[in-house]
C-alpha cells in the first residue's frame, strides 16, 4: 500500500509539472490533459508488454498522472456552452488516442 501511495503522489506531482509547462505553451488548456492521458496509455501499453504489474507504477503513479475526471469537467463544460462539436472531438481524440498509444506501447514490447 505504502508503494501505491508514493507513486500516487510523484504522479501527481509529476502531472502538475507537466500542465504547467504545456499549458504556458498552448491556447488551449485541455491539450495537457490530452497528452497526459495519452502519454500515460503509452506507458502502460509498454508496462503490460513487458509483463510489468507494478501496483506503484499502473495503480499509483499512472492513476494519479493520467486524469479521467478533468477530461469529463472538460466535456461538460464544453456542453454546457453549446460547443458539442468541441465536445465530441475531444472525447473521440482523446480515446482514439489512449487506444492507439497503449496498442502502441504494448506492441513494442512484444
Amino acid at each position: 500500500m505504502i508503494s501505491v501511495a508514493i507513486g500516487g503522489f510523484l504522479g501527481a506531482i509529476t502531472r502538475y509539472l507537466f500542465y504547467l509547462l504545456i499549458e504556458s505553451r498552448v491556447w488551449q488548456p485541455k491539450v495537457a490533459t490530452w497528452l497526459v492521458n495519452s502519454l500515460g496509455s503509452f506507458v502502460l501499453g509498454l508496462l503490460i508488454g513487458e509483463g510489468s504489474l507494478s501496483v506503484f507504477w499502473m495503480t499509483g503513479f499512472l492513476g494519479a498522472f493520467t486524469t479521467f475526471s478533468t477530461m469529463a469537467l472538460d466535456v461538460v463544460k464544453d456542453i454546457e456552452d453549446g460547443k458539442w462539436l468541441a465536445a465530441g472531438f475531444y472525447i473521440m481524440a482523446t480515446l482514439t488516442s489512449g487506444i492507439a498509444l497503449f496498442s502502441l506501447g504494448y506492441m513494442l514490447i512484444q
